[in-house]
């Protein structure tokens, strides 16, 4: 084992004794409770990028279990053909059920927190944090179960000086705050909060869909609307520090068919940066929208047209992103530079989880298969064969997790 991994180990053992304690272990004929797992997502920074994507027999709750992947950051390729990334490595924090998927979110000063999904008979959602990079881990406890949409966790702040937001399915959807320990918590904003201040903007509200902390410190919840071409982008707080509801979403250009939603809401060091997807089937378009710092002035992407699904995403240092959609089972991906407009990839290698943006804005599709990650980049206009990454997933230890580093 590992330096690496014995500190992982050991920051995380007595979690795990917690966890052991609070939550029993399904019998061995797979009963309990299926959960719901959240969208992959890649969240990129100054340091490197990390990648959530589930692996395992994926048709077994039991057996499927949400991993974390880590690449460095590494130097611009300057135009090589083929440009070779750094490699990624398996960096999902040991000895927590997986079974649900995981959450992260990266603050700009580089700390990276995650989450865990609520999967059979865990109830709650376990916590961990790094600002090393995974070499070393501090953990808490959600008390409440996160919401299972990609950004249901937001943090800020320099190490020792933590901001962070979680959204929690308790009470139809809450918006916890915390500025201390992984495990002490408040509400911050309730769904019916926002759903008011909504309806005075004309925003018919459905179910909270993210969390973000501006760069000012403005603490910002996402809710889908029902009516109306204004993205539901909400002030809840600052600092931490609970205010009234207040509409900052933007108005999203020409005509809008709704349900208008926003499916990600992340803080770049570039700013805030929104997917916003509006209407359904053939009628679904896809929005860009991006804010310096204070939400109060937006940049918007014409619309892109697909039937697709959003099923993943990947937002880099910048505010650009990358989109996985589905439709009937193929897989195509979009992307979109802040301030530009959309653009489609050449056809996906099958069985592609995610597209990572990269160094030289090199793309790197992530395609899991078991216990295998294969990692292929664009290259020339063609996918070309750059890593395999095995995952040593311990089927059937569902009270300690899936993979964990060796």
């Amino acid at each position: 084992m590992t330096g690496r991994a014995a500190a992982r180990l050991a920051a995380l053992g007595v979690l795990a004794v917690t966890l052991a304690a609070c939550s029993s272990s399904p019998s061995a004929t797979g009963s309990g409770t299926s959960s719901v797992l959240p969208p992959a997502q890649v969240v990129s920074g100054a340091t490197g990028s990390w990648a959530t994507v589930v692996m395992g027999h994926l048709d077994d709750p039991l057996n499927t279990f949400g991993e974390l992947l880590y690449r460095p950051g590494g130097p611009d390729c300057l135009g090589l053909v083929p440009c070779v990334p750094p490699a990624w490595t398996l960096a999902t924090p040991a000895g927590v059920a997986s079974n649900g998927g995981l959450f992260a979110t990266l603050a700009t000063g580089g700390t990276l927190t995650v989450g865990f999904g609520v999967s059979l008979d865990l109830t709650f959602s376990p916590l961990a944090e790094t600002a090393d990079q995974g070499a070393a881990w501090s953990t808490g406890v959600l008390s409440a179960g996160l919401v299972p949409v990609t950004d249901a966790l937001a943090a800020s702040g320099a190490p020792g000086a933590p901001a962070r937001l979680a959204l929690v399915s308790t009470g139809g959807g809450q918006v916890l705050s915390s500025s201390g320990d992984l495990s002490t918590w408040a509400v911050m904003a309730r769904r019916a909060a926002v759903a008011s201040a909504a309806a005075a903007s004309g925003c018919v509200a459905g179910p909270l869909t993210a969390v973000a902390i501006a760069p000012s410190g403005v603490d910002l919840v996402a809710a889908t609307c029902g009516s109306g071409r204004r993205a539901g982008i909400f002030r809840v707080g600052s600092g931490g520090t609970a205010a009234a509801v207040t509409p900052v979403g933007p108005v999203l250009p020409g005509p809008v068919t709704a349900p208008v939603r926003v499916g990600r809401l992340v803080t770049t060091p570039a700013g805030v940066t929104a997917l916003v997807v509006a209407g359904s089937g053939r009628s679904r378009r896809l929005y860009l929208a991006t804010s310096d710092d204070d939400t109060a002035t937006w940049t918007v992407s014409a619309p892109f047209a697909t039937s697709g699904a959003v099923v993943a995403s990947s937002v880099d240092p910048t505010g650009g992103m990358v989109v996985v959609l589905d439709t009937g089972g193929h897989r195509t991906a979009a992307t979109a530079a802040r301030g530009g407009p959309w653009t489609t990839l050449p056809g996906l290698p099958a069985g592609t989880s995610i597209v990572a943006g990269g160094p030289g804005a090199v793309f790197s599709a992530l395609i899991p298969s078991g216990s295998t990650v294969t990692v292929d980049v664009l290259s020339g206009g063609s996918w070309i064969r750059n890593q395999l990454l095995a995952v040593p997933i311990q089927y059937g230890s569902t009270g300690a997790g899936g993979g964990g580093p060796t």
